[in-house]
């Protein structure tokens, strides 16, 4: 879901206009697995593209009653959140 004053769905980009995709998971009491899959099309040519970590999928997990961290982008490491 675009975030306010972001463009949606579809995208349109370029090599001189790339367009950068954030994606935040969040599970309230499951233990998931997941990938996501991009469809692209380039004039004639179309198809998709998985995203995962290296070959596999990324991992959410519920977290009621557990420590909460997170992984910043460009970070080198993880971060405890505290509690709301």
């Amino acid at each position: 879901m675009p975030k306010a004053g972001q463009r949606g769905v579809p995208y349109k980009v370029s090599q001189s206009d790339p367009e950068v995709l954030y994606v935040t998971a969040h599970a309230r009491t499951h233990d998931v697995h997941w990938y996501v899959e991009l469809q692209w099309s380039s004039g004639g040519r179309q198809g998709t593209i998985r995203i995962d970590n290296h070959g596999r999928p990324f991992r959410t997990s519920g977290s009621p009653g557990r420590p909460v961290s997170e992984y910043l982008l460009g970070g080198t490491k993880w971060y405890r959140v505290e509690d709301n």
